[in-house]
Order: structure tokens, then sequence, then C-alpha cells
């Protein structure tokens, strides 16, 4: 009876011991500095700085398409094509070059870290624009086409004031903005300078 009281206290102890490594494990997992370091990382700063303030185009917005479109790997292949760090379609990446007079580009260009960086700002400006500042459909022409989301738009008599992710149709490109938004928003909480 002993024996089976001090096995019971030995789990017991044991238990708690997980536990506590546990929550102790999360506290310092989710400290500012862990985040930064480990999970919300800041590569190629000085170009995203560089284009994002060229462009006009929220930086925390650029680093998180960054983030969930390559992962940071400058090198990224998609399986339909898209290269690089923003992951620019080749057809999307001539006619960015032809828009702002870059000559001789070559698909191949869209895996120099800096000019995909630029390509993808100025291409984010460019859909700021054209869906008037709304970042949800504006991440969904960035995931999906802008073409889609026109009809999208048509078809659902949605208007540039649309803030209902959910009805999105296509879950890829849901998940996609859902995730990107978030990203965004931890990006500011975590970088963002007082003023």
């Amino acid at each position: 009876m002993r024996r089976r009281k001090e096995g019971h206290f030995g789990l017991f102890r044991f238990v708690l011991i997980l536990l506590f490594l546990g929550v102790t494990s999360y506290e310092i997992w989710s400290t500012d500095y862990m985040q930064r370091k480990f999970a919300y990382t800041w590569p190629y700063g000085q170009e995203v700085h560089t284009f994002s303030a060229k462009y006009r185009v929220d930086p925390y917005l650029a680093i998180a398409v960054m983030k969930n479109e390559s992962n940071f790997k400058p090198d990224a292949k998609s399986k339909t094509g898209a290269l690089g760090l923003m992951q620019i379609m080749p057809e999307t990446g001539a006619w960015i070059a032809k828009s702002t007079d870059f000559p001789n580009f070559q698909d191949r260009m869209l895996l120099l870290p800096e000019l995909n960086v630029k390509f993808g700002c100025w291409y984010l400006g460019e859909l700021e624009h054209e869906f008037k500042g709304n970042e949800i459909l504006m991440l969904a022409a960035y995931n999906a086409g802008r073409g889609t989301v026109k009809e999208w738009m048509a078809d659902n008599q949605w208007d540039f004031t649309f803030g209902d992710i959910a009805q999105i149709p296509f879950d890829d490109t849901k998940k996609y903005v859902e995730k990107v938004l978030k990203d965004k928003k931890e990006y500011e909480r975590l970088y963002k300078i007082s003023k």
C-alpha cells in the first residue's frame, strides 16, 4: 500500500514538473525577444524599407507577404512558377519591368533578392492603388490574381469597402489573407518604434 502511494506521489511530481516546464517554455517562447529572433525575423530589412518607402507600401505588410510567400528563401520556386522572396510570376515580372522601365529583364533575375523585393513592393503598391487601399482585396489579388478578384467583386457585388474574409471563395486565398494580416499585425507590434 505504501509503495503504491509513493508511486502515485512520484507520478504526480513528474506531471507537475512537466507542467512547470511546459508553462515556462511557453512563457519564454512568447517573449517579444524570442518572437523577433525565431518566429518573426526581419531579413532583407534594408531592401524592404527602401522599396516600401519608394512605392508607399506599408513595410509591415511587405515583410508579412514575403514571410508567407517564400519564408525568406531568395531561391524559392513554386509549383506554378513563381520565383524569389515575394514569389513573383515571370509574366508579372516582365510586366513590372516594362512598367518601371527596367531594361533587359529576364525571368531568372527574379531570384535576385533586391530586384525581387523592389518588384514585389511595386506590385503591392499597384494593387493598393487598384483596390483603393483595401488590404483584403489587394492580398487576395496578390495570391489569386487581379482578374480573379475583380470577378469575385462583380459576381458578389463587393465594393472597395469589402471586409469579410470568410466570403472569399477560394480556401487557399482566404487562409493566405488571414495569415498575412495576422503576421502584419504581429510585425507591427514587435517592431513598431514608439514616437
